[in-house]
């Protein structure tokens, strides 16, 4: 039913750990599809290596948002679960996710997380915010399990969001057209934390990106 997307981008340092948390599921994930996004490090190795417990699809580096996309495209499931190569899965969140989407038939699952790394946080969403409260704010973790056909829906992740943000966007896409999302206050992931991420680049880029996200959906102001 829901397929784990991990796209990867010279994380060969975190990436075992990543594939072995997706793979010591409770509940086991319809599928495990690693996208290489062009790494020059020892990544795709190390994804070919968990093969045929996991799918790995290599492109030429096009960014995050063309990484998950091709993902959305060789992915079976119903749900996909997006999961960064140096993230962690507590080993009952497929199991937790799935019962929330047996619950609500929900679009969008997001569940709450800690962080790790240069944090020690724990991030409890609020729960099912609705296109209101993303007005003032990220509501949710780029790690949500959506509903492939809502993705299809609205072309899957833009690649007009170059520095960042393509989550975000994602979401409002989603919400402006009524798709409904559901929050999770269990925590059910470890979001790593670091010294240099692409957040930081996204964040340098704030303004940018949210002119870009108000441009694509004039409504949402």
């Amino acid at each position: 039913m829901i397929s784990i997307i991990i796209p990867s981008y010279n994380q060969g340092q975190y990436l075992t750990q990543t594939i072995d948390s997706a793979l010591d599921q409770t509940v086991k994930p319809k599928e495990i599809i690693v996208i290489d996004d062009g790494s020059t490090d020892n990544s795709l190795e190390i994804a070919k290596s968990y093969e045929p417990q996991t799918k790995v699809v290599s492109q030429v580096n096009k960014g995050l948002a063309s990484a998950r996309n091709t993902g959305i495209m060789n992915a079976t499931g119903d749900y996909m679960f997006f999961l960064d190569a140096d993230d962690i899965m507590l080993e009952n969140c497929i199991e937790r996710i799935s019962q929330v989407i047996e619950e609500t038939n929900a679009d969008v699952v997001a569940p709450s997380f800690k962080t790790f790394g240069t944090s020690n946080e724990k991030v409890v969403l609020m729960p099912n915010p609705t296109l209101e409260d993303f007005k003032t704010a990220n509501r949710i973790g780029y790690f949500s399990a959506i509903k492939k056909e809502a993705l299809l829906e609205v072309g899957g992740y833009s690649s007009r969001m170059t520095f960042g943000y393509e989550d975000f966007h994602l979401t409002v896409n989603l919400l402006t057209r009524g798709k409904k999302l559901v929050t999770i206050p269990d925590i059910l992931i470890l979001y790593r934390t670091k010294e240099k991420s692409m957040i930081h680049e996204a964040q340098e880029h704030h303004q940018e990106l949210m002119q870009q996200i108000f441009k694509d959906f004039p409504n949402f102001q």
